[in-house]
Order: structure tokens, then sequence, then C-alpha cells
């Protein structure tokens, strides 16, 4: 399966916007759209926009997050995001449901994260446990993070035997890596050991890449090389990566970087 995220609730506002996001949908057999909730967007607009999805096969999950989610006075956010999605989704019809919740934290963006890494890492497993169990109280929704591909590499606090992409694939239904590289080759070695460990744990993993501008390094994001360069190398991922049990599809970052690159 394709993924992609949309983070501009402004695409889903009007008629022409749905169906112009769900047209490039349909164009690139996309069959997941991770949409930002945005209470200040009206319900009836993501009733809309989801009732479309779905009359055209297109799963559609919330999402939402921000680095500073894992500071103990800012976990309320977490817990009133749930909150919306289930009340949203209580309130309207079977076809106009979000059937899953994706959260992107991103703490490691955080200068704590390089002043008190230990703090910080305890912080995100508390975050995101919190996260899970709310999601999972009295609901079959799918709970899923954005994660970086080098979580392997942290371990966690008095529990130095465990690392912590191991902590959240076990805690969440599935991880959408992003594992930023325009080479299928690199993309499919950084994300081996993610994909090794959920095969083994029974979780499902989305592998990521990128199409906006990335100031990190060329070999990061698809923008230089457009959208031809993109789909040969999506196939040569998918190809290689179908054999694992744990493989849930390609993501791709994100839906207006996607739709603007070049042939």
């Amino acid at each position: 399966m394709k993924a992609t995220w949309l983070w501009d609730t402004s695409l889903i506002s009007t008629l022409e916007n749905r169906q112009a996001v769900l047209q490039f949908a349909k164009e690139q057999s996309i069959g997941r759209i991770y949409v930002q909730v945005n209470p200040d967007v009206a319900k009836n607009t993501y009733r809309a926009f989801i009732q479309e999805a779905v009359q055209a096969g297109i799963q559609i999950h919330a999402l939402d997050g921000a680095p500073n989610w894992i500071r103990s006075d800012q976990q309320q956010y977490i817990v009133s995001m749930v909150k919306w999605v289930k009340d949203y989704n209580a309130s309207v019809l079977e076809n106009e449901r979000f059937s899953g919740i994706q959260v992107d934290i991103e703490p490691y963006v955080l200068p704590e994260w390089h002043n008190e890494r230990d703090v910080t890492v305890s912080s995100w497993i508390t975050a995101m446990t919190l996260f899970t169990n709310e999601v999972k109280h009295d609901s079959t929704l799918t709970v899923s993070a954005s994660l970086p591909f080098w979580l392997h590499e942290i371990s966690i606090p008095d529990e130095s035997s465990i690392r912590l992409n191991a902590k959240f694939i076990g805690m969440l239904d599935e991880v959408t890596l992003m594992s930023y590289r325009d080479q299928a080759e690199a993309l499919i070695e950084i994300t081996a050991d993610d994909l090794a460990l959920a095969d083994q744990l029974g979780k499902k993993v989305f592998v990521g890449v990128e199409t906006n501008p990335s100031s990190e390094a060329a070999f990061v994001s698809f923008y230089e090389e457009g959208r031809a360069v993109l789909n040969q190398q999506l196939t040569l991922i998918d190809d290689s990566l179908k054999g694992h049990a744990s493989y849930a599809g390609i993501a791709v970052h994100d839906y207006t970087g996607w739709k603007n690159l070049k042939p």
C-alpha cells in the first residue's frame, strides 16, 4: 500500500480541493492518507472528505503531534487530540470515521534531547504510552507513530538491554519510519533492523520517503530527482521488502511535496 501525509487542512476545505486530493490519490494508487486533525476545521469537512475517500477505497487516519508533547505540562494535547477523534467518530456514520490515529512527535529537535537525553527519552516513552492507552481504551482504532529509523541506537534508561525502537514497535500497532533516502538500496539497508523486529513482534511497518526540499543532505529527498525516479525507486523498494510479514507499504512525505514534484 502507498500512504501519504496531508498536513494542510485547507486542502480538504472545499469540494474542488477534496476532489483534487482524491484524484491524485487515485493516480498514484494511494491507499491511506494521514490527515491532520484541526479542531478549527468544521466537522462536516472531515465527514465529506472521509466519506468520499472511503468510497474510493482509501483509508483515512487522524494525524497530529509536536515535539513538546513529551513535556508533562503539554501531554494534555495528546489526551485532547485522541478525545476529539473519538468524539468525532462517535457522532458520524461508519463510512465517515477515521480508522486510526498517528502521532508525529519528534522530540529529538528539542534542546533537552542533547542536554538531558535520558530524561527526554523517558518522557517520550511516557507520552507514547499515554497516547497508546488513550487510543486503545474502548476503541478499535489503529494506533501508530512516525518514527526515525535510528532508534535502535538509543537505549532506554534503567533498561539498557532494550532499545527504543523495540519499545515503540512493541507498543504500537504500526510504525511509519522516516527512512528518508533517495536510493532504494540505502532505504532498504536502514530499515532492515526494524522490519526484522516487527516480523518477530507481529507488527506493521511503513517505510517513508521524502519529496520536500531538505536542508540535511541531497540524498534525503526525491525533490531533486523528480517523480519518474521516485516511482522507479518505490518499485525497487516494494519488490525487495514485500517478503517481510511486517511490511505494510511506503509512505510518501507529504501530499503537497509529492504533488509538486517535477516529472
